[in-house]
């Protein structure tokens, strides 16, 4: 076996605004055939430290200072413009996070893959074409010539990340820098993808620079691994010694803080309780769960659905023959008093549109809801405002559902006016302070504005939000999906703590199996419209009856 050489050498790579010290003398290398892994929340210098190494901080107020930086010997802290671009077109390739913001929305895929070959030359120009399909081809995209004409809004998620490597691989790169590929994906399509990658790299004796804030998905896929926090490397070993025996406090806490399987914890632990030294989590026995169970479903339903539909028109010209999409097909389930509901799927299997659909924001086209027993089809305006008073969403993306324009105050005392529930400013503001105290801010928070908040400050105002009107039940649409594993752990906790205090009920959606089965009673699993499963949350993931679940259950990844 030959011994593996050095190809990306970093040594002292700091990066700093006006304000602040953002990446501080990080050191790393990366060898030759080899799949080495950054992780760390966001705002620890991951994709920073991807961008400085792909030369991508020219033209920023960013200062970016190094010891060495050197890629196949080549040192790359003084290359004009125009020598990186010769870089990332020969020996260095980039596959980013959304791919729909990486595609150029008004040109075809063929063509944006095309023009990596042209600006950078690579290859003879009577060829580029047939080089594109075969790119296409070897990241096993199905039917290249379709591809190639396609736009990118005309392909799934999957199809696009993609398109992506194609463009990446395409000049046969030694180092390829893949920032967080998997996150915005269906469990899924991230192992497909992560499979994708593996085998090119194995394939083409690439080396890959990995990162990602996601643990267990580390565990699969790299050969070392790179702990970051607050620009700063914390720890670094193979996957075995980090996930074996973890040294620091921050990655314990990163490794511990994802829900496990094979366990269901009374409170889920945080990066904060490894620093504390907090080593102490009680689990739920099998015994006291089934108790709370028998309780739970001894009671009358507070929701029940019937026999739901939504199609939505594909046809709208005239003389032409009526088609529609059967969004949701047939769909029955009841929601229990003090229940949490799990439902899961893939993206586009209907789950935001039943959310949608059950507070009669997108009306169902056949089918009953019943609410406390009431239908709510065909509510008057009235009626309808004290549903939506009852019943709450809080939605995947806090930033946009929050104004931009709009102190926190105002935010969270919006509901309370247009339900009119509290009367008065001074009134109102101690209302918005004491839902703050309910999610855990502190009153200073009442005059900032989104943008000054981090993704779990935020998570946190939507929540305090949906709790001003004191709804009985919450639909939690993909609510922690965009969070870092410890601040969905925050926010896990803070939910269940609510739900007891307030004696709530939580509809709660996602295609995170995982985190489902930790949160949930029972489970719903659908599958393109269609509900194939409903069990027991424990009995569901260990027990699957349909391909479907057992498919969606085998592709979560493992440590």
């Amino acid at each position: 076996m030959s011994k593996k050489r050095p190809l990306l050498q970093v040594e002292g790579l700091s990066i700093s605004s006006q304000e602040r010290l953002l990446l501080n003398g990080l050191s790393f290398t990366v060898n030759t055939d080899e799949i080495v892994a950054i992780v760390g929340e966001s705002g620890s210098g991951k994709s920073l430290t991807a961008l400085s190494i792909a030369g991508l901080l020219f033209q920023t107020p960013l200062v970016v200072s190094s010891q060495k930086m050197q890629l196949s010997g080549q040192e790359l802290s003084h290359l004009s413009h125009k020598d990186w671009q010769s870089v990332r077109g020969e020996d260095l390739g980039m596959v980013f996070q959304e791919p729909q913001s990486s595609l150029n929305p008004s040109m075809r895929c063929g063509a944006q893959v095309m023009e990596r070959l042209k600006k950078n030359k690579i290859g003879k120009a009577q060829f580029f074409r047939a080089q594109v399909l075969e790119a296409f081809a070897q990241v096993q995209l199905p039917e290249p010539e379709r591809i190639f004409r396609a736009y990118p809004h005309e392909l799934s998620g999957g199809q696009k990340q993609r398109v992506m490597i194609a463009m990446a691989l395409i000049g046969s790169p030694k180092l390829l820098i893949a920032d967080e590929p998997t996150t915005a994906l269906d469990v899924t399509v991230q192992k497909e993808i992560l499979t994708l990658i593996k085998a090119l790299q194995k394939a083409n004796k690439m080396s890959v620079l990995f990162i990602s804030h996601d643990l267990s998905v580390v565990a699969q896929f790299a050969d070392r691994v790179l702990v970051m926090h607050q620009g700063k490397l914390v720890e670094k070993g193979t996957v075995e010694e980090i996930f074996k025996n973890p040294k620091d406090p921050y990655t314990q806490g990163l490794l511990y803080a994802r829900p496990q399987p094979d366990k269901r914890l009374k409170r889920l632990p945080t990066v904060a309780d490894f620093s504390n030294n907090s080593k102490s989590f009680p689990s739920v026995t099998k015994a006291t769960r089934t108790k709370k169970h028998k309780a739970l479903y001894a009671q009358k339903p507070l929701l029940e659905v019937k026999g739901l539909v939504k199609e939505y028109p594909l046809t709208r010209r005239w003389f032409k023959e009526k088609q529609n999409l059967t969004a949701v097909d047939a769909v029955s389930f009841d929601l229990y008093p003090g229940e949490t509901l799990g439902l899961v799927g893939e993206s586009g299997c209907g789950k935001s549109t039943i959310s949608r659909a059950l507070v009669n924001l997108d009306p169902p086209t056949a089918g009953d809801i019943r609410y406390k027993g009431r239908s709510v089809i065909g509510l008057n305006a009235k009626a309808l405002r004290e549903l939506r008073q009852q019943i709450q969403l809080v939605f995947q993306d806090p930033f946009a559902a929050l104004h931009p324009l709009k102190s926190i105050g105002k935010a969270i005392a919006e509901p309370l006016y247009v339900h009119g529930l509290v009367s008065g400013k001074t009134a109102q503001k101690e209302r918005v302070i004491k839902l703050l105290d309910q999610v855990g801010l502190a009153e200073e928070y009442y005059h900032r504005y989104p943008h000054q908040l981090s993704g779990g400050q935020r998570q946190r105002v939507v929540i305090a939000r949906a709790l001003a009107t004191e709804p009985q039940l919450l639909l939690l649409d993909e609510s922690v999906a965009a969070l870092d594993i410890s601040v969905q752990a925050q926010v896990l906790n803070l939910l269940n703590d609510l739900k007891e205090q307030l004696q709530l009920s939580y509809l709660f959606i996602s295609h995170d199996l995982n985190v489902v089965k930790y949160m949930a009673d029972r489970i719903l699993v659908m599958q393109k419209g269609i509900l194939v499963e409903e069990a027991e949350a424990d009995e569901l993931y260990f027990h699957p009856q349909q391909p479907y679940t057992q498919e969606l259950i085998a592709a979560l990844p493992k440590i």
